[in-house]
């Protein structure tokens, strides 16, 4: 591309989850609109698998994460924070980029960055993948935030069948009833108010909704 206009990024993410390098890091590639944000800063691009609403698919923003976190580790940057080493194409230009990254999947992205980061410090283990939530994808699905067809098998990629069938059942009037999951909003409040102290002593607290937790504390604070 910056061939024929002045438009460049060092890395790009395709909806498979691929990372190509398009620009040495060392090389100033033309991504912020900004030149002195261009020469002191690495342009990631993450291709989106649909729009209106606009979104990328799990493996995009999987992958995509993990390579903010390593090039944070890589360069000294620190865990990864927006706003702080971490920024989006609209701090800087007058547009939506990077759309639902800052957006509706802003919460879910940092907070894998964020975990990746952990991994390659050795501050944290490597936490077991979380499950998806089933029950809401499948209301998502409903509502048409998914799209149809092809569209919609890519953006759920291997959680299709269990939604798809989880949508059936909603749309038959087959709900089965099951124990109310915890109230991450409210476990989040109590986290933002002190409650569950920092660091370690959170962690082992929250046990396993400690993510889905942290996200939601992220995403309430606006990071």
């Amino acid at each position: 591309m910056w061939q024929t206009r002045p438009a460049s990024a060092h890395y790009q993410v395709q909806t498979d989850g691929t990372i190509g390098q398009l620009v040495w890091d060392r090389d100033t590639a033309w991504h912020a609109g900004n030149f002195a944000v261009n020469t002191t800063s690495i342009g990631i691009e993450h291709a989106d698998v649909s729009s209106n609403p606009w979104a990328v698919s799990e493996a995009c923003l999987d992958n995509g994460a993990h390579l903010v976190a390593a090039i944070c580790k890589f360069y000294g940057l620190g865990r990864p924070a927006w706003g702080k080493n971490v920024f989006g194409h609209k701090d800087f230009s007058a547009t939506a980029c990077p759309a639902s990254l800052a957006g509706s999947q802003h919460a879910a992205y940092m907070s894998r960055a964020q975990s990746w980061y952990d991994q390659m410090s050795g501050s944290a283990p490597a936490p077991a993948p979380a499950a998806p939530n089933i029950d809401a994808l499948a209301d998502a699905v409903i509502r048409g935030d998914y799209g149809n067809g092809e569209e919609r098998k890519l953006r759920l990629g291997a959680n299709y069948a269990a939604v798809q069938q989880r949508v059936n059942e909603k749309l038959s009037g087959n709900t089965p009833t099951k124990p109310a999951g915890p109230n991450i909003d409210a476990l989040a409040d109590a986290v933002i108010r002190g409650d569950y102290g920092n660091g370690e002593e959170r962690k082992r607290r929250l046990g396993n909704l400690y993510a889905a937790v942290q996200a939601r504390v992220n995403a309430k604070l606006g990071y």
